[in-house]
């Protein structure tokens, strides 16, 4: 997989050097701050600007490649812009490898059945896998909530609700994936976890205030709408959106069906999170705090509007999850539960993502892998669940005789 990978990567070079790649958008937002020009953040002539001092050669677009996201993010890319384009790039893709890194580390301590897996092994694991590489091409941002999200969980599994608050309030720059997750942990951990992310996520909201000002600010909700509802814009059309939305919408259908598929879209994230949510008793058990936070995870990706397959790296915690939960079984238990793994194996083909992304056009399904994965480990931790209640009861009967 790896090979494969790096194989494209090589043969897109000259692409990236056209800056062509999402980072462009980084690059753009952090070069604008530096030159004092926060309060244009959001007007598309100034993008298009800026953009033009180093993306003269593009043939592929004939607007700005828009930046969508908070302000408060583009002061992580604007000390690359003191590099050319192609070698930000390049330091950029380093920084994702030692992200990943850290990554690999962080699962390696809070898991014990996956000690025993150096940390360059996991990393490799890592950049098998088809979205971590589609955050590489792209030059995305994925990896760096991953690693949020890491430090997030960590902080959880270990009872530090208001830490682990604040580490995921970091990652409110994807709030379409960031939001649906905490709200399920605001339900499940409640206002330790709430005040810890709103603690955080607040002091993104000054900082970008401070950067934009309140002018710019206004303008952003309708400036990112209008991108990501609009594929002439920049926005990615359904059909490659791996979530809910991309699932419904993806297929031929009329304009008058939009509005439909858009309540459909709604009453079904709506029904994922409810169901996620309902596990918030199972969540006081640490063994089954780790595999409802794999739901969690699923859940967010699936009912984030506009999920792109990069973002599909938030999967990589929900994967080292599940395989510690099987390993730590019996060897017994351990091939009984290879149901919790086998939904996700399309997931991990990189053959298949390239097919259904440049031959068939159609990475919305890979939400199908998705929503089985997501259902067979909710079962589990429901089963399991079932399981503890049933013994509580027979070991108070064995205490009184």
């Amino acid at each position: 997989m790896i090979a494969i990978h790096g194989y494209f990567l090589w043969r897109v070079r000259d692409r990236i050097a056209r800056a062509d790649p999402d980072f462009t958008v980084y690059y753009t937002a952090g070069k604008m701050l530096r030159q004092g020009r926060g309060a244009q953040l959001y007007q598309a002539p100034a993008q298009l600007a800026t953009q033009a001092e180093f993306a003269r050669d593009s043939d592929i677009r004939r607007g700005p490649l828009p930046y969508i996201h908070p302000p408060f993010e583009a002061l992580y890319f604007l000390p690359l812009t003191f590099f050319p384009y192609s070698q930000a790039f390049v330091v950029w893709s380093l920084v994702n490898i030692a992200l990943l890194a850290g990554v690999a580390a962080l699962l390696r301590t809070s898991l014990p059945s996956l000690r025993a897996i150096p940390t360059w092994q996991a990393v490799l694991a890592c950049l098998a896998f088809f979205p971590i590489f589609a955050n590489f091409h792209q030059g995305q941002d994925a990896i760096l909530l991953l690693l949020f999200l890491g430090l997030g969980f960590r902080a959880l599994d270990r009872g530090a609700d208001f830490l682990g608050g604040c580490w995921l309030g970091l990652g409110v720059f994807k709030y379409h994936l960031i939001l649906p997750l905490a709200l399920i942990l605001t339900v499940w951990k409640g206002r330790r976890f709430l005040f810890g992310f709103a603690a955080t996520a607040s002091a993104g909201v000054l900082i970008s205030l401070s950067l934009v000002g309140w002018k710019g600010a206004l303008q952003y909700p309708a400036f990112a709408w209008q991108v990501v509802s609009n594929p002439g814009l920049g926005g990615i059309p359904p059909r490659q959106l791996p979530d809910l939305w991309g699932l419904l919408a993806g297929w031929p259908v009329s304009e008058k069906m939009i509005p439909f598929l858009r309540l459909a879209a709604a009453a079904g994230s709506g029904a994922v999170l409810l169901a996620v949510a309902s596990l918030r008793k199972a969540v006081t058990d640490p063994r089954l705090f780790r595999l409802s936070f794999a739901c969690a995870v699923i859940a967010a990706v699936l009912v984030g509007f506009s999920t792109n397959t990069y973002d599909l790296s938030l999967l990589i915690a929900p994967l080292a999850l599940v395989e510690n939960h099987r390993l730590s079984e019996s060897r017994g238990q351990m091939l009984w539960n290879r149901s919790l793994i086998v939904p996700a194996i399309p997931l991990l083909i990189s053959p298949l993502w390239f097919f259904l992304w440049m031959r068939w056009q159609r990475t919305n399904l890979m939400a199908l892998s998705l929503l089985c994965w997501l259902y067979v480990i909710w079962r589990e931790v429901r089963r399991l669940r079932s399981q503890s209640e049933q013994a509580l009861p027979s070991a108070g009967l064995l205490a009184n005789v």
